[in-house]
């Protein structure tokens, strides 16, 4: 076990040009890339994959009971991942980043020089990424052993980040309104300015997809500079999920909305303005996708928009302490079944099988949950504090 250890820039619409940048990042216009592939990670970045869907590989057991509880040292400073073989990469509270096996047991763990600004990321290449709050990105291999590390200019590199895994083996990066892609050394490749702070990153067909808190949507292509798509109209304070060609998002906090990326035209699903909708939203058959509304249900949205199910979060007697303050909201993944893993502060997690019972585990709350990491054979729900509970099928 290891111890810790000149081209002329072009103006598009909203989107500001590519950042002419140091002779280290290539020109934007000259870039070849080479095509990796999707990682085969069980989720490799916070949205589980670079599409941003929250939607898991694998199928939740149909019998789940908890199989383990265990506490991390150093606390879990960010979403954990989750490798192949179902194996936890943690970031801590602490400048630290830890692999851990599917019960939570540490295989080996390495200092950094400052904690990580974004979850972990692993690549379609099989690295393992660390962003952190001192403008750097480390490069891990599966075993543990520094393969790079990349200083960055970020104007402010302390803000929290976004990271994805690119199709080149890579990673892209969003700070703010700077975007950066990212080689598989951390190299950047290109650097672009958005018209807004950036609230999602996802990869589709048509390249990466950019979209800022003030609903702008901008694409990347393979080369050259960011691209106005189209705009949702409205603030997208929480992300967005791409699927089928569409972009799905969450709009002023009570609209469900969807951009076409061909063409750029936005349908509304769904808009209530006496609910609030939040996300990060788990698709399911798109464009069919589970949201939290209200700050304590779990909806389901049919093809329409239309709600076609409802359930709570927490059981009679059971959330936070109101005392406490505003709580990191809920969140929820989804499996290729249509069940659903969510978390709530101060309340147990749960799975939602697919047709609409749910099952709690009892003494899994937390104050401060991540969203549920999908493994193997099951699912671990992780918490700020440390706390990891594993859930997998009954032993038959």
């Amino acid at each position: 076990m290891k111890r810790a250890r000149g081209a002329q820039l072009g103006l598009l619409a909203s989107c500001l040009s590519l950042l002419s940048g140091a002779s280290s990042a290539r020109d934007a216009q000259r870039v070849q890339r080479i095509i990796v592939g999707q990682s085969a990670a069980l989720a490799a970045c916070e949205g589980i994959d670079a599409s941003n869907g929250n939607r898991a590989h694998v199928d939740f057991p149909t019998q789940p009971e908890v199989v383990f509880r265990t506490r991390v040292a150093g606390g879990i400073g960010q979403a954990p991942a989750s490798d192949a073989q179902g194996n936890l990469i943690v970031v801590h509270s602490e400048p630290r980043v830890s692999k851990l096996d599917a019960k939570g047991r540490l295989l080996w763990s390495e200092r950094l020089a400052s904690e990580a600004s974004s979850a972990p990321v692993l690549t379609s290449a099989g690295t393992i990424v660390v962003a952190t709050r001192a403008g750097e990105v480390w490069f891990y291999s599966s075993s543990g052993k520094l393969l790079a590390k990349q200083a960055l200019a970020l104007g402010d590199p302390r803000r929290r980040s976004l990271t994805i895994p690119s199709d080149s083996g890579g990673a892209w990066l969003a700070s703010g309104s700077e975007l950066l892609e990212l080689d598989e050394r951390g190299a950047p490749v290109r650097v672009l300015h958005a018209s807004g702070n950036l609230s999602a990153i996802v990869e589709a067909d048509a390249g990466l997809i950019a979209v800022s808190d003030n609903g702008n949507v901008c694409v990347a292509r393979a080369t050259g500079d960011l691209e106005q798509l189209g705009s949702f109209g409205g603030k997208v304070l929480e992300g967005a999920a791409v699927a089928a060609g569409k972009l799905f998002a969450i709009v002023d906090g009570h609209q469900w909305s969807s951009l076409d990326l061909q063409t750029g035209r936005v349908s509304i699903l769904a808009s209530d303005a006496s609910i609030t909708l939040s996300g990060p939203v788990a698709l399911l058959d798109p464009p069919s996708a589970a949201l939290i509304a209200g700050g304590g249900f779990i909806s389901i949205r049919g093809n329409d928009g239309a709600e076609v199910a409802r359930a709570a979060l927490s059981a009679a007697g059971q959330g936070a302490d109101a005392a406490l303050g505003p709580l990191r909201p809920a969140l929820v993944i989804s499996d290729r079944r249509g069940s659903l893993a969510a978390v709530q502060s101060g309340v147990d997690a749960l799975v939602l099988r697919a047709g609409g019972n749910a099952l709690r585990f009892e003494e899994t709350s937390c104050l401060d949950p991540f969203r549920p990491t999908p493994t193997k054979s099951g699912i671990v729900f992780a918490c700020r504090s440390g706390q990891l509970f594993g859930v997998s099928g009954k032993a038959r």
